[in-house]
């Protein structure tokens, strides 16, 4: 498990709780995801729903920067 994106990721779970806001994955390709704040983390990867609420899994490799937005 990759502690400094995991934290990254506690970090901007606390933050969207308390705004009702979505965490905002960027991926080192640019793209940027959003999550809702009922995302699990893994050994290897994070697994979380989206706006919509389809399902997502992203590998801690493809997440560049968390925020919340």
């Amino acid at each position: 498990m990759d502690l400094s994106k995991r934290q990254l990721l506690q970090d901007a779970l606390a933050r969207a709780e308390a705004h009702h806001a979505f965490i905002a994955v960027s991926t080192p390709s640019g793209s940027r995801i959003l999550l809702h704040p009922d995302f699990t983390c893994y050994e290897t990867y994070v697994e979380g729903t989206d706006p919509d609420g389809q399902l997502l899994t992203l590998t801690y490799e493809q997440i560049a920067s968390v925020d919340v937005e």
